[in-house]
């Protein structure tokens, strides 16, 4: 029997799993994906000549804020990664409606801070990997229903058409907490407040996509221009542009968050890389007529991201952490993790790693408390 159980293999659960082999617990994760990384995911351009080393442009979360968030300046710090800023040399770009001229502008504060971690924000998984023993790690295993079997947690899931059955003294659900609500059968039933928290929280990004453009060169930066631009006006195909590439410019793309709400992208997809292409020549000129790759990740339409409540856009960012998240359940068996259960940076890549670190206490109580 396992003394922990891991359900979810993004930064949350492998941070977890981290602290959990140091404490010399036995645990397991379980990934419902083919993948680790949850809603990281970093892509590997064609090309990568002329860079010191291996870049990778993100299709999830891209920055992160090390004057401010220490967990992860901790995280960089102690794996051996390292940063570069955002790339804003140059001016930035406003598009007020579809028939206007773009605006220049000298923006210093939009990613005033903003670091992207140098061969992608993956970086972050690879290095929790290779500090996990591979025997403790599961991909391709769907949760399907826990039961509270007094002393020990029964956990169900589902591999390849067949019913994988594993028991743990305790439990961290490192999944977004509205997926648990509405994918998982608890066998013992959880009080009704606790069911409304889960509901009621949001999943962040999980209703956007991301665009990232790759070109031969970074014609933008030639012409004095950032990289970044702005179109907030009814639809527009991206609302937010900015810089992807490399600091040396020998990876030169674009990427954008998308203005098109979910349903909008689904009835256009088959039209969606010509409009971003006509919105980036409106934006740069001709010179982005012809982008070499086009990559498309809709999070929206990833069944372990999204559920149908996420489909009606965020306007801005919810309160997290909901104190109903952060207690224990099941008389100190069933945990609840994932960045939307932390009160502090929720949804960022920081507020991951606040919740593994606010579990990993609490378990390391309980072994301590069960060993004396």
């Amino acid at each position: 029997m396992l003394q922990v159980a891991i359900v979810g293999g993004g930064l949350s659960g492998l941070a977890l799993a981290e602290r959990l082999q140091k404490a010399q617990l036995r645990f397991a994760v379980f990934e419902a994906r083919n993948r680790f990384g949850g809603r990281i995911l970093s892509h590997t351009p064609d090309s990568q000549t002329g860079e010191p080393a291996p870049f990778r442009n993100d299709l999830g979360p891209s920055w992160v804020w090390p004057d401010t968030q220490h967990r992860i300046a901790e995280f960089i710090n102690r794996h051996g990664l390292s940063t570069m800023a955002q790339w804003q040399q140059g001016l930035s770009l406003y598009l007020p409606d579809r028939k206007a001229n773009p605006q220049a502008f000298k923006d210093s504060t939009t990613y005033a801070s903003a670091r992207r971690i140098v061969g992608g924000s993956y970086r972050l998984i690879e290095s929790l990997l290779c500090r996990l023993p591979p025997n403790s790690l599961h991909l391709n295993h769907r949760l399907t229903s826990l039961l509270d079997r007094g002393d020990h947690v029964e956990l169900n899931f589902e591999l390849a058409g067949r019913t994988i059955i594993v028991r743990a003294r305790q439990v961290v659900l490192a999944i977004p907490p509205r997926l648990i609500g509405t994918g998982i059968d608890f066998q013992s039933p959880l009080a009704d407040p606790m069911r409304n928290a889960m509901q009621a929280t949001p999943t962040w990004m999980a209703g956007q996509a991301k665009a990232l453009i790759y070109y031969a060169e970074p014609f933008w930066r030639a012409a004095g221009y950032s990289g970044s631009a702005f179109a907030p006006y009814q639809g527009a195909a991206l609302m937010e542009i900015f810089d992807a590439g490399s600091e040396s410019g020998h990876i030169a793309a674009l990427s954008g968050f998308f203005a098109l709400p979910a349903a909008l992208r689904r009835e256009y997809r088959e039209d969606l890389e010509a409009l971003i292409t006509e919105q980036l020549v409106r934006l740069f000129g001709a010179a982005a007529a012809k982008p070499l790759q086009i990559l498309l990740q809709d999070w929206y339409c990833e069944p372990y991201t999204a559920n149908l409540d996420d489909e009606t856009p965020l306007i801005e960012h919810p309160r997290y952490g909901h104190p109903w998240l952060q207690l224990d359940h099941w008389n100190d068996k069933l945990y609840f993790g994932a960045s939307e259960t932390a009160a502090e940076y929720g949804g960022y890549l920081e507020g991951a790693l606040a919740a593994a670190q606010r579990i990993g206490d609490a378990l390391e109580l309980t072994a301590l408390s069960l060993a004396g």
